[in-house]
């Protein structure tokens, strides 16, 4: 069902926040600035001719390997991408933010180190301002669930947003653990600075793909064969690190409320899920129409 609000977020102010993609390896500048009522959330090529703009919603999403991206179909392939917008949706998501014009110089989003907390810094400093507007939450009232492999997503009804994750690595590194979040959760305490990580034997066959070019020990845990090559931040970063990524795929439909039961999900089966929860949104409003 769909919950009611009077008000709704957007930013305070403008800002600028450069850095290293993850991927490309390139330098590449955000803009935030405040948007309208109404506005959702809107990414800005501003590097190419017409400046495309990609709102987000789960139908943007035109990649899921690896990381999430956002792009703009034309006869059938993926033109305009927006690549690894995770984790500044998760520092979106903390910050209940509604409306946003995020404005990229390249195609994938700053890396920081390797977490949330680079984007949720930045929204913190600047602050955040209600504005007029009806805004509305989707409080899933059935179960929904999604599985490849042995990999299972669920979510089931709850009148708070939880996540429940089982991570299962075959890696004597990693292991498996387990870590639950709700919303009532310090976001930057618990999950919001959990980095992403890498396997040491794959970073030359990833760079022969054009992947993870940017990706130093300043943005991500290298996990080697006994041991990572860096220090943790939380004995159990790695599984929280992907309840961070759970909760930024989750923010492509703004807020809802569902108790999402994770095993060994990663971003394909987590944006394949979001896309269920559209639709069931999309029949929401059309019914009250």
């Amino acid at each position: 069902m769909l919950i009611e609000m009077e008000k709704r977020k957007t930013i305070a102010d403008r800002a600028i926040l450069e850095g290293i993609a993850l991927h490309s390896g390139k330098e590449v500048k955000l803009k935030v600035a405040p948007a309208p009522p109404g506005t959702g959330i809107i990414f800005k090529r501003i590097d190419l001719a017409d400046q495309p703009e990609i709102e987000v919603n789960p139908g943007q999403v035109v990649a899921a390997r690896r990381c999430t991206a956002l792009g703009l179909i034309n006869n059938g392939q993926a033109e305009i991408k927006v690549s690894t917008v995770e984790h500044l949706m998760s520092a979106i998501w903390a910050f209940e933010i509604d409306d946003l014009y995020l404005e990229l110089s390249g195609a994938e989003t700053p890396v920081g180190d390797g977490s949330a907390l680079i984007f949720y810094n930045l929204f913190k400093e600047i602050g955040i301002v209600e504005q007029p507007g009806k805004k509305f939450i989707y409080q899933v009232d059935e179960p929904l669930y999604v599985r490849k492999g042995n990999a299972y997503l669920t979510i089931l009804p709850d009148d708070k947003f939880r996540v429940s994750y089982t991570l299962d690595y075959d890696h004597p590194v990693i292991g498996t653990s387990f870590f639950e979040f709700t919303e009532d959760d310090n976001f930057i305490e618990t999950v919001g600075r959990a980095r992403t990580f890498g396997f040491a034997r794959e970073v030359e066959k990833l760079h022969s793909r054009g992947l993870a070019l940017g990706g130093n020990l300043d943005n991500a845990v290298l996990v080697g064969d006994h041991k990572t090559v860096n220090e943790l931040r939380y004995p159990d970063e790695f599984v929280r690190h992907k309840v961070l990524d759970l909760i930024g795929d989750m923010a492509l439909n703004g807020q809802i409320k569902g108790h999402l039961l994770a095993v060994r999900s990663g971003h394909s089966l987590h944006v394949e899920l979001a896309s269920k929860i559209s639709e069931k949104i999309m029949q929401e409003v059309n019914f009250n129409e």
